[in-house]
């Protein structure tokens, strides 16, 4: 905001000649002139506030990332973050957003709604980034969603969501059939483990890979109590109606041959291992999925696979935990 200030010896700001005249004319002084100072609104300094403590927000999980030394960021790049947030933080334009008792305060909603509103892109970016980082901390799931978009889904390709897709409903129809609540896992990044429903742990069978974007990858629900897998979900992207018996084909082979080195571990599997497998495809052309039966592969569609047609291999595959 602009304000028109008289000025006797230095000038700081622009001057403003009109009211310069007037006001050397009534007073006499020609050593007297009229600037324009842009003084900061309380709007202007919550807005900085809001991005000073983003800043720092930022600075302090850097550093606590640093310190604990388990690091799944390159550390040169988290060192040269750290660096350009403690440099921004030292500008006196937020700096002195951290003065006295209202920048002692950590912005609240109604702070952030302002910031959000302003026209300027760092301020409503920073207010975003903000609302974020307290929705987390209280587990909002607005700031969940929008975690697991962006730093999940946002690096996935069409393979890997798919795959995800499949793991989820698996597990949602192991927390019907069990009674048990579907947990998310949070370290779904490091450790490849979708949910856990009790003792079952549904991921990824091998390390997640975020550039194996077109590699097929095996999800298998594993019993945590004896480290070995029970089930065995294939999922495929399918590519048409001629090559759709082929793929099938193929997919199955894959199947048996994980559940056959599976059972070199402990107990195992059924006669027909298959029964404890299923096989999802994006989308099917020719081939009709047959009824869910207790010894029959599950094959099904990617828009069917979350309406009931995981419920019989769920149940086969914690009556086997309950077994082993």
């Amino acid at each position: 905001m602009l304000v028109a200030t008289v000025h006797l010896g230095q000038i700081t700001g622009s001057i403003e000649a009109r009211e310069t005249l007037l006001q050397q004319h009534l007073t006499l002084d020609a050593s007297l002139f009229v600037i324009n100072e842009v003084v900061p609104t309380r709007e202007s300094f919550i807005c900085r506030q809001v991005v000073a403590w983003t800043l720092k927000f930022a600075r302090d999980e850097i550093s606590k990332a640093l310190q604990s030394g388990r690091l799944s960021y390159n550390e040169q790049l988290l060192e040269e973050r750290l660096a350009l947030y403690k440099t921004a933080l030292a500008t006196p334009a937020f700096s002195g957003a951290s003065l006295g008792k209202l920048g002692r305060l950590q912005p609240g909603q109604v702070a952030i709604n302002s910031a959000r509103r302003s026209k300027n892109g760092l301020h409503s970016k920073a207010a975003g980034c903000l609302s974020i980082y307290q929705g987390l901390h209280r587990l909002a799931p607005f700031a969940l969603r929008r975690i697991i978009s962006v730093a999940l889904i946002g690096r996935l390709g069409g393979q890997r969501l798919l795959e995800l897709a499949g793991g989820l409903a698996f597990a949602e129809a192991l927390s019907v059939t069990s009674g048990r609540p579907l947990a998310w896992n949070s370290s779904i990044a490091s450790d490849g483990v979708i949910a856990k429903v009790g003792p079952i742990e549904v991921g990824w069978h091998k390390p997640l890979d975020f550039n194996s974007v077109d590699s097929q990858l095996m999800i298998s629900a594993k019993d945590t109590r004896t480290n070995l897998c029970i089930s065995f979900i294939s999922c495929i992207d399918g590519s048409g109606a001629s090559a759709e018996n082929q793929v099938i084909r193929v997919a199955t082979e894959f199947l048996l041959d994980s559940c056959r080195n599976e059972s070199k571990k402990g107990p195992r599997f059924e006669e027909t291992p298959l029964e404890d497998c299923a096989l999802v495809m994006r989308r099917l052309y020719k081939y009709v999925p047959e009824a869910s039966s207790p010894d029959r592969l599950v094959i099904t569609r990617f828009d069917e696979m979350a309406r009931g047609r995981f419920l019989e291999l769920a149940r086969r595959a914690y009556r086997r935990t309950n077994r082993i």
